[in-house]
Formats: C-alpha cells, structure tokens, sequence
C-alpha cells in the first residue's frame, strides 16, 4: 500500500489527524514537529543531530554555501538568528527529515471553498475544470466586493485594535518564551517566530504608521488620470507569500523593492496609491511608511480602504504574488507582479528581478491586452480552477473530530485528497504533505 505523511505544526494535529484517518488508498503518518502530537515526532532527532557531530558541516555538504544562504534568506526566523547557529539548524532538520520524499504544501486558494497543491509556490496541475464550473468561479471573482475568506474579517483598523494586537502577541511572546524551555524544544521555529525581538516584529514606535495614513487620499485622484493611476498593494509578510514563492532573490528585499518600483513609476509620471495588507495591520513596521511618505508621487492610503475600491479607481495594479494582482487583471487593469501562481503569460506585466523594474516605465506605455477581456478572464479562470480543488481549508481552527458539524466542514477536502493525491504517488515512494 502507498504510504503518505502529513506534517503537522501547532494547533493543527486533530484536523490531520483526523485527514489522515480518511485516506481510502494508503498507509498515513501523522508527523509532528512538537512532542507528543502526531504518530510521529521529530523533535528528539533534530536535538540529537544539534548534539553530535557538525551539523554546520552537515548543512554545508548538503545544500552549499549558496544553497544555506538561499534557506537562510527565505526564512523570517532563522534570517534573525545567529549564523552559525541557523546552520546548525538547517543541517540538524535536514537530518531528522531526509528520507526521500515528495513534498507537497496545501494553501487556500483564490476561489472560495477550494484548496491549491504546490511545491515551493509553484502549483501542481489537478484537473480539468467543466465550462460550468468556470463560469461560476468567473462570477464570484468578478463581484465589485469580493475578498479572500481569509480578509473578509479583517475590519478594525483603530488606534486602540493597533495596541489591542500589539498587548496580545507581546504577551503572546513572552508565553511561547517560557514554554519553549518548559517543553525543552527551545529552537522549535514556531516558538522563535512568537519572540518580539526578532528583525520583523514591530515595536512601540510603529504605531506611527497610523499617523502617515492620507486621509485625503481620493482628493489625490483627480490629479492624475484613471490611467496614470497605480495601486501598490504591499506583500503579507509571512513565507507562504512571498519567501517561499519567488524564483530570484532580489526581489526577496521587500522594502527596497517597493522603493524601486515607486521611483520608476513616479519619474515616468505615474501616481502610485500604496495599500497596506489588511491582516498586516499591527505588524507593519514603520521604517517603509516613511521612506514612501518622502516621495511626493505616493499616496499612502489608509487600511480601512478595500482592494476593490483601488481597483476600481486604478488604471494599473502592482504586486508581488497577492490576490490583488489576480483581481485586477480580471478588471482589466494591467497587473504588474513577480511570479505568481496565477499568472498567465498574456495577461500579465511579469517582473521577474530588480533588474527590469528599470524598463517598468516604457514597458507599461506599450502594455497591451493580447486578447479582449472576456477571453482572458476566462482563461485565467480556467488556469486557477485547474490548480484548484474543492475544500474547506481555514477548518483546521479548533477542530474537534467528535464534532458532527466540524466533519461536514472537511467532507469536500477528504474527497479531493482522495481523489487528486494518487496521481502524486510513485510506487514504492513516500508522499509529504503540509499545510
């Protein structure tokens, strides 16, 4: 029978758990980075590999000097970790987990209710969409109010919700800070990535962002033509969007990118509306604010402003990989980002390194649809269902097996695993999958 593991992370163990217990056509293990969750654990392995030998050497045998720098970069914990100890990490992880296997990651995708496959942001192709199913997916995506599931919620954008976050994952840090020692796993990444004095938490004096936000921001419109406008959606920080999907590394400076493409677009005589990811608010440091408020060309438009009204008073969309860029070229605006997962070739202004955002300005004066807007939007449809299967993703949140309701939500999801994970399996081979 073919063997497959789920890996599992904090607070996620009874959903696979109870995945794992669904599989109809193979051998499952549950896997687990914490001690005493899962079927298996890793923990003990990764410390003992920390304890013997050189992982440091370990790490540098394995993936090179630029391939350990390349895992460091992509990595917001180990990026604010000593050196020589991310390396002792990497080689002692990479120990505890080599075994050959393929590994696939499991994300929400754009279409509501339905889940994506992919191997480090590139996706996995699993069916071939009916026209009826495209045509329903092409109406929800196109409606003037459409969010992800996973903004919807995302409404209180006051001073007092800037503290309320800011109290909760200090006193959040200073928790997992404890029980990391208490449950002696202190490298565990999870326990690391709560700690408030990592590079990328924010800190006290980044309440001042709220206070860089232009009320005025619509009055700024007129000034410019529809055409003239951009909208700059800045990237949510966590790897799933951004460090683990782009291809070159340049891009990676999320900060100075956004500099860059503002510089380009203002010189060739563009307004830039820059809009900050509403679930990054409260963990947006301050330092990009005000370099973009130096700029007399950008517009920094409060939190509260959805993606859809941008993209309704917007000619042009720029982006990394977010789904602003999907909406608006389904707008018809000219979508600007860096190797997306929903990209089709036409219907995309694709910068895939630093160094063309210098041409960014004559390329856009000569961008052009390729084919007329009903024909691309059904094409990029087409492609996201292709990628896409029924499922309800965000039900790993409190979920209990004994509860009725709590099964039904996952009913779906347990039939396309069913369905689309054997065409992964080789014989004689271990399939990985993770969240």
């Amino acid at each position: 029978m073919p063997r497959l593991v789920f890996f599992t992370i904090h607070n996620t163990t009874p959903w696979w758990k109870y995945l794992a217990s669904q599989i109809d056509f193979a051998e499952v293990t549950v896997l687990s980075d914490l001690r005493g969750e899962g079927d298996r654990q890793l923990v003990d392995d990764f410390y003992r590999f920390m304890k013997t030998g050189d992982p440091a050497a370990v790490a540098a045998a394995r993936f090179g000097d630029d391939g350990c720098a390349d895992i460091i970069l992509r990595c917001r914990v180990l990026r604010s970790l000593d050196r020589t100890l991310a390396l002792r990490m990497i080689g002692a992880m990479a120990q505890a987990r080599r075994r050959g296997v393929d590994f696939l990651e499991m994300t929400t995708s754009i279409i509501p209710d339905q889940v994506m496959l992919m191997r480090r942001g590139r996706p996995a192709r699993l069916r071939e969409p009916s026209e009826a199913e495209i045509e329903a997916a092409t109406a929800v995506l196109c409606e003037p109010d459409f969010a992800p599931a996973y903004v919807r919620d995302a409404k209180r954008f006051s001073v007092w919700q800037f503290w309320r976050v800011f109290a909760h994952f200090a006193i959040r840090g200073a928790f997992f800070n404890i029980i990391r020692f208490v449950r002696r796993d202190p490298l565990n990444l999870f326990y690391l990535d709560s700690l408030k004095r990592l590079k990328h938490k924010v800190r006290v004096r980044d309440a001042a962002v709220l206070r860089m936000l232009d009320r005025n921001w619509e009055s700024r419109l007129d000034e410019v033509p529809r055409e003239r406008r951009v909208f700059l959606g800045l990237q949510l920080f966590p790897e799933a969007s951004l460090d683990y999907w782009l291809n070159a590394r340049d891009m990676l400076a999320h900060d100075d990118v956004v500099m860059r493409y503002c510089e380009e677009l203002g010189q060739a005589g563009y307004r830039i509306f820059v809009k900050d990811h509403p679930l990054q608010f409260g963990f947006r440091q301050r330092e990009i604010f005000e370099r973009l408020s130096n700029l007399s060309y950008v517009i920094l438009v409060p939190y509260e402003v959805t993606a859809g009204e941008m993209i309704q008073k917007c000619g042009v969309s720029l982006t990394f990989t977010g789904t602003i860029g999907f909406q608006a070229a389904l707008a018809g605006l000219c979508s600007i980002a860096t190797d997306p997962y929903y990209a089709t070739e036409p219907d995309f202004l694709q910068i895939r390194n630093v160094r063309e955002i210098s041409d960014l300005g004559r390329r856009l004066r000569q961008w052009r649809p390729t084919r007329d807007i009903q024909a691309a939007r059904h094409a990029m449809v087409k492609h996201l269902a292709s990628i896409s299967v029924p499922g309800a993703y965000i039900t790993w949140q409190k979920f209990y097996a004994s509860d009725e309701a709590d099964r039904k939500a996952v009913a779906s999801l347990v039939a396309s695993l069913n369905g689309c994970l054997p065409g992964f399996l080789k014989p004689g081979k271990i399939s990985a999958m993770a969240r």
